[in-house]
């Protein structure tokens, strides 16, 4: 041969002679010579690093390089220590002498790679029947709480997850297990925002009439609800925010009250016991009266009671506190409440309908003219 392939040769056989001491060593070195430096100033250019030996030559330009990782491999307490050429954990158990038994697992599992200095731990392990993502299979769990040797048998889970058992569970107490993902996203959708009605008084509509003034519209609101899946199922949802992009219009109805003889507005008058009352507005007009059996229901669901009124609820609304007394003053009904109604009432030929048990008391009052003041 001639002289350059005699160096070549040379630096190839010193770089494995070298790589072959380190790893008998147990050390992970690097040796690098810049192609451009001398060949006998090769020892000066070498140097030492954490897990790479590495050889080139000067003149063919030829660069080798060698990964070398310190792996742990504990097998039930007993602890060896050896420096592979990266593979796999697979490949650093065989070079151990180890052998994973029926019913024994790596942690890391035996497909993984080595690309660092890495800890291998040897675990006994139970097999269990795992039902997850739609499919059941025979796996090794090493033994302890199912949540952790899920974990070091590398299945995947999270803390939202459903696990069949308690996650504390010893594997030894269990021979199947089940997990059900669980999964949570935000969703926006648009939502009606429905209209009120409302109703107006109006002398421009006759008494026991009404008419639609604002025909009412549905607003819109954008709903943002946190939806849960389980096993890509919806479970539930919660709404987290809302925001109205159209707000609604309101239906608003005018209620005649034209021939009711309303004094309108806000005043004051003395009741029978000279004590001076505010009210909200008067109405005017013809009174009559009727009774019922006790127990009987009025319209607004109320069991009949002296004080207990029937009006026109488009004028006075139910559950209205009234004051009324004769326009002539000579008779006074007193306090009373608004439960009822009837067809007087809401043909306008009464604006009040009062309530006694005795009929004698209703021919008594008969019909005349009164206040009624809706405090």
């Amino acid at each position: 041969m001639n002289g350059k392939g005699s160096d070549f040769n040379f630096v190839k056989s010193a770089g494995a002679f070298l790589l072959a001491s380190l790893i008998i060593l147990g050390s992970v070195l690097t040796v690098a010579a810049a192609a451009a430096a001398p060949a006998e100033k090769a020892d000066d250019q070498n140097t030492v690093s954490q897990s790479t030996l590495s050889t080139n030559t000067k003149e063919e330009g030829l660069f080798h390089l060698f990964s070398a990782y310190e792996v742990s491999v504990n097998n039930n307490g007993e602890t060896k220590k050896l420096v592979v050429l990266g593979g796999t954990v697979a490949d650093a158990l065989k070079q151990a002498g180890i052998k994973l038994g029926e019913n024994q697992i790596s942690v890391p599992p035996a497909s993984a790679k080595i690309e660092s200095d890495t800890d291998i731990v040897v675990l006994n392990a139970k097999k269990i029947s795992l039902t997850a993502d739609g499919k059941t299979a025979d796996v090794l769990l090493p033994y302890g709480k199912v949540g952790e040797s899920l974990i070091l048998a590398g299945i995947r889970f999270s803390q939202d997850d459903i696990l069949s058992v308690d996650r504390n569970t010893k594997v030894d107490d269990i021979s199947e297990l089940s997990i059900k993902r669980v999964i949570y996203k935000n969703v926006s959708v648009t939502e009606p925002v429905p209209f009120e009605s409302k109703k107006e008084n109006s002398e421009e509509v006759d008494l026991g009439d009404s008419k639609l003034k604002t025909k009412g519209v549905d607003g819109e609101k954008l709903v943002t609800k946190k939806v849960k899946y389980i096993d890509g199922e919806k479970d539930s949802e919660k709404v987290i925010a809302e925001k109205v992009t159209k707000k609604p219009v309101d239906e608003v109805t005018l209620v005649g009250t034209k021939g009711a003889a309303s004094a309108g507005g806000a005043g004051t008058f003395t009741d029978e016991n000279g004590v001076k009352v505010s009210y909200s507005y008067k109405l005017t007009g013809s009174g009559t009266a009727y009774t019922a059996p006790a127990g009987a229901l009025t319209a607004s669901g109320n069991e009949v009671f002296e004080g207990g009124v029937a009006v026109n609820p488009n004028l006075i609304p139910y559950g209205s506190k009234l004051y009324i007394e004769t326009t002539d003053g000579s008779f006074s009904y007193g306090y009373a409440t608004a439960i009822d109604t009837g067809g007087a009432l809401m043909d306008g030929s009464a604006i009040v309908d009062l309530f006694y048990f005795s009929l004698d008391d209703c021919y008594s009052f008969g019909r005349r003219d009164v206040n009624v003041y809706v405090l």
